[in-house]
């Protein structure tokens, strides 16, 4: 009965039906492959539907419970599309080439008043020694009198971290002479003296590196011992043994560790004593050359 049916129905409406059919199976697998092209784009993940089914179910009739997958494969696409936001935070989080040296040199500006404080650049005191040689300097020839060598040594205290600093000095200081008597006798005179310096000290640049110096100011020296030849005199009753003068010096400060060397030449000219008056006749100005090393504290 059934195949006379199909018999009894035209062929060209029949075969107009499956062409239909046909042409609209190639449509539906058009659209899937293009949706599963737009799924293989790179850095997306999509579920992908098969639509030639969906056609099929549709027409037939069939009807299908809804999947409970669907969720599960939502919530893995909004995952990965969170993926890069969090993978792009994680990125700039950590530490890069150019942020590197930045903190090395944030470092470096938070720890460098602690190296100022040990290399003592900061510090407004500094303490010190110097030794040297002494050798009198006759501003006019004076008959009978040769200059010799002696020497010089003592402590020097400094205040005062800029271009400008108090000086003051203690040193024991030995300045020496060939005197020839009218009987043409010659005798090496010795005079020991105590001297302390007050010095306005004068600087270039800072204490971070080298340094010139002008040190100017006045001094006091006490006469502590005499000798002749060698041998101690008396000179308890010596007057004039408290005198004063006005001194002078030049010199370099050489960057030596935490301190400095210094190279000083220096003169001393006398004004009188605490027995006479004020006087600028002294004929003698009193050499001194020394060597010293002063550091912070």
């Amino acid at each position: 009965m059934l195949i006379g049916f199909i018999n009894s129905v035209p062929m060209k409406p029949l075969y107009f039906f499956f062409a239909i059919i046909g042409l609209t199976s190639q449509l539906s697998l058009a659209q899937s492959g293009t949706t599963n092209r737009t799924a293989t784009q790179p850095n997306s993940r999509t579920v992908v539907t098969n639509r030639q089914q969906e056609l099929y179910d549709q027409y037939h009739g069939i009807t299908k419970k809804p999947s409970t997958s669907t969720p599960a494969a939502t919530t893995t696409a909004i995952t990965n599309r969170q993926a890069p936001e969090q993978q792009a935070v994680s990125t700039t989080t950590q530490p890069s080439a150019v942020d590197a040296p930045r903190k090395a040199m944030t470092r470096e500006t938070m720890t460098r008043p602690e190296r100022i404080a040990r290399d003592g650049t900061s510090s407004g005191f500094r303490i010190g020694a110097r030794g040297g040689v002494t050798y009198p300097f006759y501003t006019e020839k004076i008959t009978g009198f040769e200059a010799q060598v002696g020497f010089t040594g003592g402590v020097v205290l400094n205040f005062g971290k800029g271009t400008i600093s108090f000086q003051p000095e203690v040193n024991y200081t030995r300045y020496t002479q060939r005197v020839t008597d009218l009987f043409a006798q010659t005798v090496t005179t010795g005079n020991d003296f105590i001297e302390v310096p007050l010095f306005l000290k004068i600087s270039s640049g800072t204490y971070a590196g080298s340094r010139f110096f002008v040190n100017i100011g006045p001094y006091g020296s006490y006469l502590a011992s005499s000798s002749l030849d060698g041998k101690k005199r008396d000179v308890s009753n010596t007057p004039g043994r408290f005198g004063f003068g006005g001194a002078a010096g030049v010199g370099a400060a050489l960057k030596a560790g935490p301190g400095h060397v210094t190279i000083e030449v220096r003169g001393l000219y006398p004004l009188s004593d605490t027995d006479g008056n004020f006087s600028t006749d002294s004929k003698i100005v009193w050499g001194q050359g020394a060597l010293g090393y002063i550091f912070p504290l």
